[in-house]
């Protein structure tokens, strides 16, 4: 019998697709082809805690790649050790460089264990094991932050965590007992918009990309338990080893991206330099951002605090090519409140949001049979398509093109 239900929190994107997919079909009216706007969250609340609880009844032993959102027929989630990217018994020799002239009172270099390295966001989260206890490691492009080793080699059980390790950017690790098959973290403050689902890997918790500010109240689901945390750690300090010089923040537009960034786990965020700001409707606009082979995207719409994520190349997979890459960008959100007092909220409309992979790109298009085609909005290495993708046209394809008009290649968009 399940006497707990597990907290509210954000689905990943790939399992809210599928829960609107089903869920629409008896929900109308419906916008643009006949896709329903509304999900009733509170049924996909449900289908969230009968996912978690699914996974604290069925569950073994904690495994690396254990699932964090396990397949239930219609909603299949991504493999969180997929998902952080986890290399078990390895760290890359940069990286190690880094680290090793980073630390202070640790152990020789020739002493130092890797466990596992996740990377994700643009950090390397990498945890360690020598003669003085248990360490971990971060890195960005620009900094490394190094934990005081710690005595403990594992974390009792039942349902143990223990946070070890948490960085300035917001990468937090630790212990978990061996029980331990599912574990979810959040802020309690602000848990709807600071979440995180670590990779479980041999008795440890790596998440590079999480939140700010754990060390003030963090609540773990665990198994489909939840428990507060005690004695989080402030961040360790963060040493600026490869400085480069900030961004441009010097137009009402690279200002306004500027504020999608402050409070937000981003690793070197003054380097994100803004590209585009494109109106999405008459309410939304799509603020986006790059630095390297990072993607930071803002949706910017009213009564709303502006938030920006991170996206790593790897991530981009809502249209991908050799040429560009994109994610899923929601936009125009709808609540309503039934008489129950039952939330509805969702969304309609979703826009391609990307970077450009080839520098020979000039034009990237959206076509469907019979219709005009959509252009996307190019700069900076980025683009913003805002076309119908959400209507899953079957004939539908995104056609980039050089500046002479010749085709560079021909995508489909992703089916769900």
């Amino acid at each position: 019998m399940i006497d707990q239900l597990p907290e509210h929190r954000r689905l990943p994107d790939d399992v809210r697709l599928r829960a609107r997919r089903r869920l629409s079909e008896g929900l109308r009216p419906a916008p643009r082809s006949g896709r329903a706007v509304l999900i009733a969250a509170g049924v996909v609340l449900l289908a969230a805690g009968a996912v978690a609880a699914g996974q604290a009844l069925t569950a073994g032993p904690a495994q690396v790649a254990g699932p964090s959102y396990p397949h239930n027929g219609e909603l299949t989630g991504e493999d969180r050790a997929a998902v952080n990217h986890v290399e078990r018994g390895t760290v890359a020799p940069d990286v190690l460089a880094r680290c090793v002239a980073a630390a202070q009172g640790h152990p020789p270099a020739a002493e130092w264990n890797p466990i596992a390295t996740s990377h994700n966001n643009g950090t390397a989260l990498t945890a360690f094991s020598a003669s003085t206890g248990m360490f971990f490691c971060a890195t960005t492009a620009t900094t490394t932050t190094v934990s005081t080793p710690e005595p403990v080699t594992s974390q009792d059980g039942p349902r143990g965590v223990r946070v070890l390790f948490t960085s300035p950017t917001g990468a937090i690790a630790g212990l978990v007992s061996p029980d331990v098959s599912f574990l979810s973290l959040t802020r309690i403050s602000d848990s709807s918009r600071n979440s995180a689902s670590p990779a479980v890997v041999d008795g440890l918790f790596l998440a590079p990309s999480a939140f700010l500010r754990a060390e003030t109240g963090t609540r773990a689901l665990v198994n489909g338990h939840q428990q507060v945390l005690r004695g989080v750690p402030k961040p360790s300090e963060s040493v600026v080893d490869r400085p480069l010089p900030p961004a441009a923040r010097d137009t009402p537009d690279a200002t306004r991206f500027g504020e999608c960034l402050r409070d937000r786990p981003i690793p070197d965020a003054d380097q994100f330099a803004h590209t585009l700001s494109v109106q999405l409707s008459a309410t939304d606009t799509a603020r986006v951002g790059r630095f390297g082979d990072l993607l930071l995207y803002c949706l910017d719409t009213p009564n709303a605090p502006l938030r920006g994520t991170v996206y790593d190349l790897d991530d981009l997979k809502e249209i991908r090519g050799g040429t560009i890459a994109s994610m899923a960008a929601f936009h125009d959100f709808l609540s309503t409140t039934s008489p129950e007092g039952v939330q509805h909220g969702g969304s309609g409309a979703f826009a391609a949001v990307g970077l450009v992979t080839d520098e020979r790109v000039a034009s990237i298009t959206y076509t469907v049979p019979g219709a005009p085609g959509i252009s996307a909005t190019i700069a900076g290495g980025t683009f913003v398509l805002d076309a119908p993708l959400i209507d899953e046209h079957p004939d539908a394809k995104v056609v980039v093109r050089d500046a002479a008009g010749t085709v560079l290649e021909t995508i489909t968009p992703k089916r769900r």
